[in-house]
């Protein structure tokens, strides 16, 4: 259940229909919140809300971002948890203060690429209606590196097979949008510390025959920066000396979790999701998602940490409570052997010179 949204702060008038709800699930990074929600204040579309869930946040910066808030001209709603949840909680409880049309999921420190974002993505769901689910690309403001999830505006499809083909989508939360109803209606609070909701809620939508709209255009700068000051990050977590090889369980574990239980929900929970679904969700993890985190922990703390989150990964931990043939276990434990072997022993150097056209390959293959 959605936790209940009591509103500590609200200018939104009672007459007020939002196209857009923008919501933010917030914890700290109080400036950085600041700087995205002002690319939205500028927008040169007006009908929309921000809604804002704050984790409990223990940087003492609540007055300062009220009174911005308060300032700023936007329509906003604000809110804490009643305990910290965590991010699919938080998540949960932002989509539960919107009323708009469209929630436009955003990170609290991701703002809008420029004023006219809003508009147009506004006019390709119009364009395009019906639409449950939309997303954008994105680009790293550090890097300037632009992250094409879309290669082409239209519509994608609907249905379990395209929800199979396009989860991946909607890993980095910032520019997802779904339609606000169904969404809200889809809450669960099953797959808490999945940090994932968000690939719930669109497999759910897109299984359930919702129309999922692909839009070529970099809506979303990823990693704002604010001179003196950075983010909480995995990266900076210092490395473990000594560091013995045990098993290091991540919330991307459950990943086929989140996603067989978006196809499930979508289809209707009387239908059982089908093995072949389940098994292309596996062999896209195994693949592409699961070796780029074993080999960014190999780089940010060693081939032994890598090795430990290798072993959380195995099909026994991924699959828990997931129906699989004895031929789909086989399969499980192949594609994992093959995606640890090569995860464990590829020069880091290689993978990362090789990245970015890698990327452009995946998606490439995935729209042909």
């Amino acid at each position: 259940m959605i936790f209940p949204a009591q509103p500590l702060d609200s200018n939104r008038p009672p007459d007020f229909e939002p196209f857009f709800s923008v919501c933010i699930p917030q914890y700290n990074r109080t400036d950085f919140l600041i700087a995205a929600c002002k690319t939205f204040a500028c927008q040169d579309f007006v009908k929309f809300e921000i809604c804002i869930s704050d984790d409990c946040s223990n940087d003492m910066q609540e007055p300062v971002l009220l009174d911005y808030l308060r300032h700023s001209g936007l329509v906003f709603t604000y809110a804490k948890t009643p305990r910290n949840l965590r991010f699919d909680g938080n998540l949960r409880n932002a989509i539960g203060l919107s009323v708009g049309e469209y929630l436009l999921l955003m990170g609290n420190d991701d703002g809008l690429s420029d004023a006219t974002t809003l508009t147009w993505l506004h006019n390709e769901l119009v364009r395009f209606h019906p639409v449950e689910v939309a997303v954008t690309n994105y680009r790293d403001v550090l890097s300037g590196r632009i992250y094409r999830r879309i290669p082409k505006t239209g519509v994608i499809g609907a249905g379990p097979a395209t929800a199979v083909l396009s989860f991946r989508n909607y890993s980095f939360i910032s520019g997802v949008i779904l339609k606000g109803e169904p969404a809200r209606q889809a809450d669960t609070s099953t797959l808490d510390g999945s940090e994932m909701y968000q690939m719930y809620l669109g497999t759910r939508l897109v299984a359930g025959g919702g129309r999922l709209l692909g839009i070529n255009r970099v809506c979303v700068n990823k990693d704002l920066q604010i001179p003196d000051q950075v983010v909480d990050s995995y990266r900076r977590s210092p490395r473990l000396h000594p560091c013995p090889v045990v098993e290091r369980p991540l919330p991307l574990g459950r990943l086929l979790e989140v996603v067989a239980t978006g196809l499930c929900s979508g289809c209707g929970e009387a239908a059982p999701c089908p093995q072949n679904y389940l098994i292309n969700v596996a062999k896209q993890l195994y693949a592409f998602t699961y070796p780029f985190w074993i080999l960014e922990y190999r780089l940010i703390q060693s081939w032994r940490y890598a090795l430990g989150v290798c072993l959380a990964l195995r099909p026994s931990r991924i699959a828990t409570g997931l129906a699989f043939s004895l031929w789909g276990r086989v399969r499980l434990w192949l594609m994992y052997g093959t995606s640890a072997l090569l995860s464990l022993t590829v020069p880091i150097s290689l993978f990362r010179a090789l990245e970015p056209s890698l990327y452009a390959l995946v998606k490439r293959l995935r729209t042909s």
